[in-house]
């Protein structure tokens, strides 16, 4: 069940919906994986799931997107909403700093020093393995485009080009184009991983 169809069934009744439940309950490992790799404990990602799962939920009526990929999309809604509730807990966190007398803001004010240079470069671990390497740059990616991602991942699957055509709503030779572009824009992310690759 893609996302749109999650929204659809959500939006309906019964057993739809509960199938719809499951199917976001599984998408749900995808933000979590993702607030996790931004630093979040286990304890603290695992609330933020369970937050997004039933933002999604109750928001689904209010869903008025295109479908298919892109900006409006179903998977750009629902990470939208992810995203938010990650940062909206550290804009939190900052006002919390600015309130706290000046001996704790030293050590909290370098944490979150440590936080924003992670989020700028989350690749600077020397420890990583290359597939960690790629694996993170790849996560980051999706989570920034989270529908060419997808398209990514639908070729990584051994999809051919004219079934991915049809899921992203595209001509075959746009398709390819696509994902020419997606490649493109996922090298940045991946790119410093080059001397892992060679060690």
């Amino acid at each position: 069940m893609n996302e749109e169809e999650m929204i659809k069934a959500i939006n309906s009744s019964g057993r739809n919906q509960e199938l719809a439940l499951v199917a976001l309950y599984r998408k749900s490992a995808e933000f979590r994986r993702h607030f996790l790799y931004k630093g979040l404990s286990h304890q603290l990602a695992d609330d933020f799931v369970q937050e997004t799962i039933i933002k999604i939920f109750h928001g689904a009526s209010k869903y008025s997107g295109s479908g298919g990929f892109g900006d409006s999309s179903a998977n750009s809604w629902m990470w939208t909403i992810a995203k938010n509730i990650m940062n909206e807990h550290f804009r939190r966190k900052k006002i919390d700093e600015l309130s706290i007398d000046d001996d704790s803001r030293s050590e909290t004010s370098k944490f979150a020093l440590e936080v924003e240079l992670a989020s700028k470069n989350p690749h600077a671990s020397f420890d990583q393995t290359a597939r960690d390497c790629v694996a993170k740059g790849v996560e980051d990616f999706a989570a920034e485009f989270s529908d060419r991602a997808r398209a990514l991942e639908m070729q990584m699957d051994g999809e051919d080009i004219a079934s991915i055509a049809n899921r992203i709503g595209r001509t075959v030779a746009a398709a390819k184009e696509y994902l020419s572009q997606c490649k493109k824009k996922l090298a940045p992310f991946i790119e410093h991983c080059t001397p892992l690759l060679q060690a």
